[in-house]
């Protein structure tokens, strides 16, 4: 009777020992689907409003709630990052510390901004609780697409051009240069490397806006 009892408390152990992994999984995709989801519809509301310039606080703040608006300002939120070839979808951060990494795809804040002249590095974790993010980043081919679009509903097309392992410390991975340019980056061999992934721009698609204002 005994033992039947202390086997029950095993197995009910191990279910539960087993169901955290499931749990964080499960709790950081349903955040990362509603921050992309939040993103979506500011940009959204960028394109729809960007005409009438005088309101577009008013029009920002009517697209979501003040909860909703509450939590992007905290993540700063600048983006979205999707990968065909990867399957994946994420928002993109302001910042690459812990709590942004758990969130969605950090951007790494001395670096270039998306779509801007210079070395835009993107950070993600490899084999995260919360959800995919870089995991799959060293099966990236060359010539795979990256598409990130900003906050205003621009749409930047990178494409991917070589892969290679570096330090954990090795700074030139952030370095600057003339070009519109894209890194991606994430750990590698435990976490004792780092995998980068160097990639150039080949498109851009300026929201109707955009346009406008250019001309």
């Amino acid at each position: 009777m005994k033992r039947k009892w202390i086997a029950g408390i095993l197995i009910v152990a191990g279910l539960a020992i087993m169901s955290v992994p499931l749990y964080w999984r499960i709790a950081g995709n349903y955040r990362n689907q509603q921050m992309v989801k939040e993103i979506e519809q500011i940009i959204e509301q960028e394109t729809e409003n960007e005409e009438e310039e005088d309101h577009g606080q008013t029009a920002l703040e009517a697209a979501i709630s003040e909860e909703d608006a509450a939590a992007l300002s905290k993540e700063e939120v600048i983006g979205l990052i999707e990968i065909e070839a990867l399957d994946i979808k994420y928002a993109v951060l302001e910042g690459a510390g812990s709590y942004e990494l758990s969130c969605g795809i950090g951007h790494i804040s001395d670096t270039a901004g998306i779509g801007e002249v210079g070395n835009c590095v993107l950070a993600g974790h490899n084999g995260s609780r919360h959800g995919t993010y870089f995991t799959n980043l060293k099966t990236l081919k060359e010539g795979d697409v990256i598409k990130l679009t900003d906050k205003k509903g621009n749409q930047y097309f990178y494409v991917a051009e070589s892969m290679k392992v570096v330090g954990p410390y090795d700074n030139s991975v952030k370095d600057q240069g003339d070009a519109v340019e894209l890194t991606l980056l994430t750990c590698e061999n435990s976490g004792t490397m780092r995998l980068v992934v160097s990639c150039t721009l080949f498109e851009v698609k300026q929201s109707q806006n955009e346009k406008e204002a250019a001309e």
